[in-house]
């Protein structure tokens, strides 16, 4: 436990307030499917899906192509792609067709 004066200190170095963590029970979006109407558990499946594309792209130290990927497909005029979930797995493609990857995306 810290002290309050430790909070203070970082709260003012940093110009943000400081919270305390809470543990969060997660669980995989298939089992609260449910809870959701059809059009939510999409949204939220897609937001899933380039969270982990973004991850594996981290984790393989091609981030930085990612984006400069993306960034080329979403200033190109001829592509047409508007879903941001297309265009983040065209990407993902695009980099890794050199790589032994298996396509999960």
């Amino acid at each position: 436990m810290l002290k309050e004066e430790v909070f203070e200190r970082v709260a003012q170095e940093y110009g943000t307030s400081i919270g305390v963590a809470k543990i969060f029970k997660s669980q995989p979006l298939t089992d609260v499917k449910g809870d959701f109407d059809k059009k939510q558990y999409k949204e939220y499946e897609k937001s899933l899906t380039i969270n982990y594309i973004i991850t594996d792209c981290i984790e393989m130290g091609i981030y930085k192509e990612l984006q400069r990927t993306l960034y080329d497909l979403k200033t190109n005029r001829k592509t047409t792609i508007k879903d941001e979930l297309r265009l983040y797995r065209k990407a993902f493609k695009e980099i890794t067709k050199d790589l032994d990857y298996i396509d999960e995306y």
